[in-house]
């Protein structure tokens, strides 16, 4: 079986030749369908970049990013546009990036299902039961501005995964939560990926989310290395 993703010798790099900033270095990184991994690394070393290369945010520079059979780096505006909405779910650093503040809890879910080609109940259904999955079935009518900061990022995770996505995509998902409170969505999150056999790439500087995923990436100036995980959790 072929991977859902594939990097080779990704490269990436901002700003004109003459003051280049080289972002990502010859990463390598292939993922199959429901595997977990974590890039870890200290600020500035190129984990957001990558997650934005795999969401299609940022065209690569160099190097080899296919997901779900679409070369990224030859895609087109609107294959790109259709990768972000039925191929990847994000989960924002600012978890209220990906909500919108004037719709509750329900309606936020709802938006990214309009035009899948679901009926409204078929939504709703969906949209309630991500909901429960993440703990989230008292906030329903509930505004983001009402949310706690645990229950805000729930909630985005419930938007990222409201299309059923193939991979998701989240960074620093557990950096505003004390690790009681992050170990609990980490674990309802891994229920949620598992239902619908999504893989997921997560960004984070805590290294206990490693116990929670398959493998782990630690970049430095831009070069990914696989390190050694602990036992899983589950």
């Amino acid at each position: 079986m072929s991977a859902l993703v594939r990097v080779s010798g990704l490269t990436h790099s901002y700003g004109s030749d003459s003051d280049r900033v080289l972002a990502l270095r010859h990463v390598d990184l292939a993922l199959g369908a429901g595997e977990r991994v974590a890039v870890m690394g200290r600020s500035g070393s190129g984990k957001t970049t990558l997650l934005n290369v795999l969401a299609g945010l940022e065209t690569p520079t160099g190097g080899l990013v296919e997901i779900a059979g679409l070369q990224l780096g030859q895609a087109t505006r609107r294959e790109r546009e259709a990768h972000r909405r039925g191929v990847t779910g994000y989960v924002w650093q600012r978890p209220e990036d990906g909500l919108l503040p004037g719709l509750t809890a329900l309606e936020n879910v709802l938006v990214p299902m309009v035009g899948s080609g679901r009926s409204r109940r078929e939504r709703v259904n969906r949209a309630v039961r991500l909901l429960g999955v993440l703990r989230l079935h008292e906030r329903v009518h509930d505004l983001p501005s009402r949310l706690s900061p645990e229950e805000t990022e729930r909630l985005a995770v419930a938007v990222a995964l409201a299309n059923g996505p193939r991979l998701l995509l989240a960074d620093e998902l557990t950096a505003s939560l004390d690790w009681a409170a992050a170990a609990e969505l980490l674990s309802d999150l891994l229920d949620a990926l598992e239902e619908i056999s999504a893989a997921a790439v997560v960004v984070t500087h805590d290294p206990r989310v490693a116990r929670y995923v398959d493998r782990v990436l630690l970049i430095s100036d831009g070069v990914a290395v696989p390190v050694p995980v602990p036992s899983p959790v589950g």
